[in-house]
């Protein structure tokens, strides 16, 4: 292989880099200089669902690997369970024998009828601990790779790896800016921004001095200290997360303290995956925002914020009265409804926030009476 076709990539990846729309053609420029069919990007050892690049001349297979084929990549699992490192360039003849080749439904389903026969692959390091594989794709019709090809793309690993730490960085810069301005309109909150798999990015000031108090950070995740409250929590942030499940509900949730001091009201806020090259390229998925307050100031009108909790206009409205010491059946009679609407708004009530008698209304309440406007 001639040097020149080797500095041509070079070149390609590099003006990657600085441009992501570039990436896949960059891809397109390592097939031709190492005879193959394509490449392929694709992150290891996420649970999820996976989210990858390749060039143009893989987009079907691409499409279909990340439709449910990513659960049966047999190689690619191995590279992860036999924990190797970056830096690392082979075939997948390193962690598969012929035999278990042959009889593989990733290898005979799924690869055969992209007209796929052999992988050659490189590992980059791509942050926060995860790897990259850099997959060159050999077609059927030609014969296996040569060392002579692991070698060349051996020379030109640690420049796909530099040229991909420049697209993160660029990246997570712009996610970052995005982020905090989605967060500009809440300032006076604290604020965790969480990535698509629920892992802490980023916690503010004013956040950082709210944890250790019923709110905890630990391995990069967030959690309430009473197991009640972190069982609404985290059914918040799974809610908002990409994979929620659809449109997250416009709720917030009350956290109770250790120390007595207020209760924090934590709202998660959904971030949307932007899919261009950019957000491609290192896999970012959107994530969340949660945004946190604590009821500990001057009284206020709480109705507002019990309708941030979930609450309809009439349901804020009977449970601010009850949460004042009102009687359930003064309460109704002065909102001009009947006695049994008024239980039926109450049982919702109690079911939305978590609660079953009164007092806890009463509390609740009052805590949120005391938060700052």
């Amino acid at each position: 292989m001639a040097a020149r076709d080797l500095l041509s990539v070079v070149d390609s990846v590099y003006a990657a880099a600085l441009e992501p729309e570039r990436w896949q053609q960059a891809l397109g420029d390592l097939s031709l200089a190492l005879g193959a069919l394509g490449t392929t990007m694709i992150p290891l050892g996420t649970d999820g669902p996976l989210v990858g690049l390749a060039s143009d001349s893989l987009a079907e297979a691409n499409v279909d690997y990340q439709q449910g084929w990513w659960r049966h990549d047999t190689p690619s699992m191995r590279v992860v369970q036999r924990g190797l490192k970056p830096g690392i360039v082979g075939t997948d003849r390193v962690v598969m024998t012929e035999e278990e080749i042959a009889r593989d439904p990733f290898y005979q389903d799924f690869l055969r009828r992209h007209g796929i026969r052999q992988t050659m692959a490189a590992i980059a390091p791509l942050g926060q601990g995860r790897l990259l594989s850099i997959g060159v794709q050999r077609s059927v019709k030609r014969d296996l790779f040569q060392d002579e090809d692991v070698a060349a793309l051996a020379r030109l690993a640690p420049h796909l790896g530099r040229a991909i730490a420049v697209t993160a960085a660029l990246v997570e810069a712009r996610r970052m800016s995005a982020d905090v301005a989605v967060a500009l309109a809440h300032l006076a909150w604290g604020v965790v921004m969480l990535n698509a798999a629920g892992d802490v990015r980023h916690v503010n000031a004013v956040a950082e001095s709210l944890l250790g108090d019923g709110l905890l950070v630990a391995g990069r995740r967030v959690s309430a200290a009473g197991r009640d409250d972190d069982a609404r929590l985290q059914g918040a942030i799974g809610a908002a997360l990409p994979d929620g499940g659809g449109l997250p509900a416009a709720k917030a949730v009350l956290v109770r303290r250790p120390s007595g001091k207020g209760w924090l009201m934590v709202e998660a806020v959904p971030i949307r995956p932007r899919l261009d090259a950019l957000e491609i390229i290192t896999f970012g998925a959107g994530g969340a925002l949660l945004l946190i307050r604590a009821l500990d100031a001057a009284p206020r009108a709480v109705a507002p914020l019990l309708q941030d909790m979930g609450l309809t206009p009439a349901e804020a409205k009977l449970a601010e009265a009850l949460g004042q010491g009102g009687a359930l059946r003064d309460v109704a009679a002065a909102g001009g409804i009947s006695y049994e609407t008024a239980r039926s708004h109450l049982r919702a009530i109690f079911g939305k926030l978590g609660i079953s008698r009164q007092g806890e209304l009463v509390a609740i309440v009052m805590r949120l009476a005391a938060a700052r406007p």
